[in-house]
């Protein structure tokens, strides 16, 4: 990679950090795939993202980061707290 790719990367990086909504070359750093990558998940909508009324693409900074981490796997005692919710719910 070259200084001035790498430059052109770190500046990308900085300008997230202050916005909501974010471009395909962002999410395409973000994510660390190619803009063509970002592209064919948006159209086989793989990613969450939305298009204005010109088609242009763009993402939520905040959802994205969601569905990057996944499905949250809940706690043991999240778990037993949800169970003793149910069975007390359930006797009535």
């Amino acid at each position: 990679m070259s200084i001035e790719q790498r430059l052109e990367r770190i500046e990308a990086l900085m300008s997230m950090s202050v916005t909501e909504v974010l471009t395909v070359k962002e999410v395409a750093i973000l994510i660390k795939k190619s803009e063509s990558r970002v592209r064919h998940m948006v159209a086989d909508r793989d990613i969450p993202h939305y298009k204005n009324d010109k088609g242009q693409i763009s993402f939520r900074k905040s959802e994205i980061e969601a569905w990057r981490l996944g499905q949250r796997v809940p706690t043991n005692a999240e778990v037993n707290s949800q169970a003793a919710t149910h069975i007390a719910i359930s006797r009535i």
